[in-house]
Order: structure tokens, then sequence, then C-alpha cells
């Protein structure tokens, strides 16, 4: 991103990127339990966050990993209960919206998991080995987005694969373990914070949504 201080930790309507998730998670069910995997160094300032931003507790901190693979990996093994809906969600998505997630654990709790996407909008093609390309129908490709919802027993026997590049998210993980993945409507606003364009997109965000809550209030 080219920044002096870590992305996660840089405000976006006053509040830091990767505290908004979180947010809205306790929005939508106020008795969540937060898990927050963390970089090495960084335990002091997480805590004095989470502190200040969730006074009522029920948060704690894991170390990440090398990867994302493995930064989930730790969160699982870190966790205790016997049977629960797990949520993994991106730091870098601040828009994420509560009722979604309502329904989501809705989905989830019924059909075992829940990944959040949305239809592709743009014209795809595929790169062929000669150099050429071929059109294909869009209407059955989505975009992927978090959070994506699972079976802590689930995850627990898929998380047990060893690491591999196919795996860029959960539902690569949960689908080579041979459990079938559920889509739920995520929402376009939901973007990652990624280059440093995103970062005018995400103020456009804060803009409509401050504008949208003062005009409902």
């Amino acid at each position: 991103m080219g920044m002096i201080t870590p992305k996660q930790f840089h405000p976006v309507g006053g509040i830091p990127l990767a505290i908004h998730p979180g947010l809205i998670f306790r929005l939508a069910f106020p008795d969540i339990q937060l898990v927050y995997a963390i970089a090495s160094g960084t335990a002091q300032i997480w805590e004095s966050l989470l502190q200040n931003y969730f006074p009522e507790g029920n948060w704690r901190l894991c170390m990440g990993g090398k990867s994302r693979y493995e930064s989930v990996q730790n969160g699982i093994r870190s966790m205790k209960e016997e049977d629960a809906l797990v949520a993994v969600h991106d730091g870098a998505r601040p828009f994420i919206n509560a009722d979604d997630i309502r329904s989501a654990f809705g989905l989830a709790a019924e059909k075992g998991n829940a990944v959040f996407a949305v239809p592709v909008k743009d014209s795809l093609r595929m790169m062929n080995e000669d150099g050429s390309s071929s059109s294909l129908n869009r209407e059955r490709f989505m975009l992927v987005q978090t959070p994506q919802i699972f079976r802590l027993k689930d995850m627990r026997t898929a998380y047990k694969a060893d690491a591999d590049p196919a795996f860029t998210d959960d539902a690569a993980v949960m689908e080579k373990a041979g459990f079938s993945v559920f889509l739920c409507s995520g929402n376009y606003e939901n973007i990652k914070i990624t280059t440093p364009e995103d970062w005018a997109v995400a103020d456009q965000i804060m803009l409509h949504r401050s504008k949208a809550a003062k005009e409902g209030a």
C-alpha cells in the first residue's frame, strides 16, 4: 500500500480498518466471539484497540501465520468449542452488512456453510495455450467475498490438509476436503481494500453510508 502505518490500522471514517468488521459482527450478534489473527509484534496494539472498541470483552487474539491458510488454521486450533459456526472474514473488508451476516448464518445452520458472493458484471474471456482467448458465460460465475461461514467440526477436518497454492480462500479448502459449498448473496460495497485506489472508493462508500444514516435518522 506504500503506507508507513500497516493498512489494518489505517483509519476509515475515523476507525481502524480491521476494527470495522468486528463492529458489524457485534451489531449482527452482540454475543459473538471475535478472534483476531494478528502479526507478530502487534499484540499490544491490538489489545489496546480491542479493549477500546469492544470493552464488553468476548474477544481474543491468536497468532497469524505466513499465509491466509496458516492464519485460519491457527485460529481454528485456538478454539475450544466442540460445535460452532465460524465466520472467517478479511480484515480489509470493512463494509459488510449486519442483515447479510444474520442471513448467512441462517443458511450455514441449515446447509453447513455459507459463502458470500456476487454475480460477475464484466465480460469474461479465458486465455488459451496458443495465446488466443475464448468467451465464457458470465452468468455461471460469481465473485467470492468474505465472510465465509462453516461448521467448526468440518473446518477442523479440512484444515488437517497440507497447505496448497490453490487454497486462495476457505471455500477452496473445504471443497478440496469433499464438502459442498453453498453461496449466499453478498454486496458490491463489500470491497477488499488492497491498492491505494481502493481507499478512494472506501471514502466514497463511507460518505454514502453516513449520508444515508443521517437521512434515516
